[in-house]
């Protein structure tokens, strides 16, 4: 099992929630299992987001994914996320 841990900044919350929710079944498509959301107590907007995947393969290709970049260029993430 492969942890996949992405620390990113967002414009807003909110917005991001509901387009993560809406790509979930991609991200399940994907070979993703399980996915955590984890927010700053002092900055709601600094997130980490871990997912869980099968294989070290699975995650890079959802990494490098244009249906990510194009779901992460709609939430407004700001700039590019730590993975």
């Amino acid at each position: 099992m492969i942890y996949l841990f992405m620390h990113a900044k967002l414009k807003d919350f909110d917005k991001w929630k509901t387009i993560l929710t809406d790509f979930m079944p991609t991200l399940e498509e994907m070979g993703a299992t399980d996915t955590s959301i984890y927010r700053d107590v002092d900055n709601t907007s600094d997130i980490t987001v871990i997912h869980k995947f099968p294989s070290k393969e699975k995650a890079e290709a959802f990494v490098n994914s244009p249906a990510l970049h194009k779901s992460r260029k709609k939430a407004e993430v700001v700039g590019t996320p730590e993975i």
